[in-house]
């Protein structure tokens, strides 16, 4: 039995959860890490309590106490191996404006600049830990949870490769002889499948300071980074890829529900939802649709980052 290793799931409005579910619908067994417990109203637990297992557990932080979670939950389900790993944590708002009541103020202190000084250290202070937040829940966790699970992922077998003298000259022959890579080959499969959540915000960010995103693009950015070079330091053995989602619709009950001109501004026509990220991580952990797709990026977004717009 496969397993999937899927982190962010604890909402049930959430891209993670949705995840788990479809890879659950599709046979597979789920681990569900999330910094919060899943909520009471996921049916998961209930529905596949023999595939489902969820950790409250970071995953930025405490590589050990990961790994032990893993450990545990593997057990659980009687595995030794993960097949695919899906890094959707992090903080999901991308705006992180400035402090109003953090800026200079001058006039506070009768032009003496002292409070001013103050403040603005103060200012500072708090935008370096904002976008330190960023980085780590959503850049340097992918990261970490990838070589948690780089020990457990499955296998591989030797393929032998065998080269006639009538296919090469002989001094080709002779070099062969000396070079055990000519004759042998380490062949992962399956390989794993790793699949990063990133956000179209890594390449477009919106106008103005009440839309300061610089933590937010700049981790997702690096999730770009982070695909095309692990899928080449794991060639073989993973495959890497990134899903840039657009506006997807995981408000829940309560949220702010999408109007008809939100709708339209797609060209496909409405909203994204959790489950359109879902069926491409579902496509991208199966090496029989998948298994020559890797350091690519996906984009869902419904059109609109190839809309052309004027103001």
């Amino acid at each position: 039995m496969k397993v999937a290793v899927v982190t962010g799931t604890a909402r049930t409005a959430g891209i993670g959860h949705a995840i788990c579910s479809t890879l659950l619908s599709k046979g597979l067994a789920v681990i569900g890490f999330d910094a919060l417990p899943i909520e009471s109203s996921s049916l998961l637990p209930t529905q596949y309590p023999d595939r489902f297992r969820s950790r409250t557990c970071r995953v930025d932080s405490d590589p050990i106490n990961l790994r032990n979670n893993l450990l545990s939950a593997l057990e659980e389900l009687g595995e030794k191996n993960v097949s695919v790993v899906v890094n959707n944590a992090g903080i999901s708002s991308p705006f992180m404006p400035d402090d109003e009541e953090a800026a200079v103020d001058d006039s506070a202190d009768g032009g003496s600049g002292n409070r001013s000084e103050e403040k603005e250290l103060l200012r500072l202070q708090r935008r370096l830990e904002q976008y330190d937040d960023y980085i780590r829940n959503n850049l340097r966790s992918a990261f970490m949870v990838t070589e948690v699970c780089k020990p457990f992922f499955p296998p591989p077998f030797i393929q032998e490769i065998h080269r006639s003298s009538s296919s090469s000259s002989s001094n080709n022959n002779n070099n062969n002889n000396n070079n055990p890579l000519a004759k042998t080959t380490t062949i992962h499969r399956p390989m794993a499948s790793i699949i990063h959540i990133s956000s179209t915000r890594a390449h477009s960010s919106e106008f103005g300071p009440p839309h300061a995103q610089e933590g937010y693009a700049s981790a997702k950015s690096g999730m770009i980074g982070l695909t095309h070079s692990q899928g080449q330091a794991l060639a073989g053995r993973a495959r890497v890829n990134v899903i840039l989602p657009g506006w997807i619709d995981t408000e829940g009950e309560g949220g702010y529900v999408p109007s008809e001109e939100d709708h339209a501004w797609h060209a496909a026509g409405r909203v994204g939802r959790p489950e359109d990220v879902a069926d491409l991580v579902e496509f991208l952990a199966d090496e029989e649709r998948s298994g020559f797709v890797t350091c690519q990026e996906f984009v869902v977004d419904g059109g609109v980052s190839k809309r052309m717009c004027y103001p």
